[in-house]
């Protein structure tokens, strides 16, 4: 089991070598955006244009929907199931059940989403996600860790696999956001396209922790990452430069070379029986938190171009 120095969890939200590189959270993940029409109708008049004031029925069957100056203005659903509610613009919503709901981006919001998907060639990449809970009731105080849910041959192990479509013998330029909560870990090696840094707790990390390639220094620290077999390469997503009881916001964009066919692999590894708490209980906007404040990366499609 490994013993991990514990320290207080820290937030550092991030953009890639292909977006603007500065700190703080990013907005242009679009995975629990609602479409707040869902209570529309079409007939005119109401059961209460106008709600309980003006009685029963101004004028006849119902003018907006359920809920359009219905019982009370904007109503039990103005747009939806419940605008502002337990589910923003309702069960409809692009991206999932629920943004801004009980977790940021509610229990699906952006398994689907992303500015991308559809005919892009990437289609099959969007919304790929892995996560790893922690057991229930975890501490959540500074320098916690819990167990893994789900265990591996003693550790974790989580994978997510898709096919890249397109053109036979086609190379394609793939965008992607990628979004989640991680411990850090260290890369040896490999190239960085991104080496600007922040500081926390009188240390520097990497705020773009993306690495092309390299060794991995501690698998006793969770290491997330990216793997396609063609061209066949690996992509760490959490290489922070150093390793330590810290827990940061992934959301940032990379672009990564995928050949048409190939497969690519979402991948959490952990080599013992334990996590590092989000115990700070951060959340990541546009996409759902995960159970029990464990950890998780999303990946949504910006963009598919072909070489």
């Amino acid at each position: 089991m490994k013993k991990k120095i514990l320290h207080v969890a820290a937030v550092a939200a991030m953009t890639l070598a292909c977006s603007s590189g500065t700190d703080g959270p990013s907005d242009s993940g679009t995975g629990g955006k609602t479409t707040a029409t869902g209570g529309a109708m079409t007939s005119t008049g109401g059961a209460g244009t106008g709600g309980a004031t003006g009685g029963a029925s101004t004028g006849g069957s119902s003018t907006g929907g359920a809920a359009t100056g219905g019982a009370s203005t904007g109503g039990s659903s103005t747009g939806g199931a419940a605008t502002g509610g337990s589910s923003n613009g309702g069960a409809s919503n692009t991206g999932g059940k629920a943004a801004g709901g009980t977790t940021t981006g509610g229990q699906g919001g952006g398994q689907a989403g992303g500015s991308s998907g559809g005919d892009s060639p990437a289609a099959a990449l969007n919304g790929l996600r892995v996560e790893d809970p922690c057991t229930p009731n975890p501490p959540t105080t500074s320098m916690a860790t819990c167990q893994h849910l789900m265990l591996t041959a003693g550790g974790f192990k989580g994978t997510k696999s898709a096919t890249m479509g397109g053109t036979t013998g086609t190379t394609y330029d793939v965008t992607l956001h990628v979004r989640g909560i991680a411990e850090i870990t260290q890369i040896d090696g490999g190239m960085r396209t991104d080496n600007t840094t922040f500081t926390y707790m009188g240390s520097t990390y990497r705020k773009v922790p993306f690495t092309i390639g390299g060794t991995v220094n501690r698998g006793d620290y969770q290491v997330w990452e990216i793997t396609v077999s063609n061209p066949k390469q690996t992509f760490t997503l959490n290489d922070y430069g150093k390793v330590g009881h810290y827990v940061f916001k992934l959301d940032y964009e990379a672009t990564i070379p995928v050949a048409a066919g190939a497969t690519v692999t979402l991948e959490g590894v952990d080599t013992n029986d334990h996590l590092i708490v989000n115990y700070d209980k951060v959340t990541v906007d546009g996409v759902p938190t995960v159970a029990n404040w464990g950890q998780f990366v999303q990946l949504d499609v910006v963009s598919a171009k072909a070489r």
